[in-house]
């Protein structure tokens, strides 16, 4: 008997568990600069550059979730719905 599947619908858990991976960073992300927000102009070097080293790793995880949600789209998309199926 053949196993049907939905692409539909793991494409859309795919996306689902990206959001709910990336909604706490957003949050901690915009609590930290929003902030600043009105300041911008009068904040120092050493202000922006502490700004930053907290910002960049946060923004790196965001651009890490959306990289491994396009391979798992490009994955669903070719056939390969359960990746770990080959170990």
């Amino acid at each position: 008997m053949r196993k049907t599947t939905d692409r539909g619908k793991k494409t859309a858990g795919a996306v689902l568990g990206a959001v709910l991976s990336a909604l706490p960073v957003l949050f901690m992300l915009a609590f930290l600069l929003l902030p600043f927000l009105p300041w911008v102009r009068t904040l120092g070097a050493a202000e922006i550059g502490a700004l930053l080293l907290c910002a960049v790793p946060l923004a790196a995880i965001l651009i890490g979730v959306v990289v491994v949600l396009v391979q798992r789209i490009r994955e669903i998309k070719g056939g390969e719905e359960d990746e770990a199926k080959k170990y």
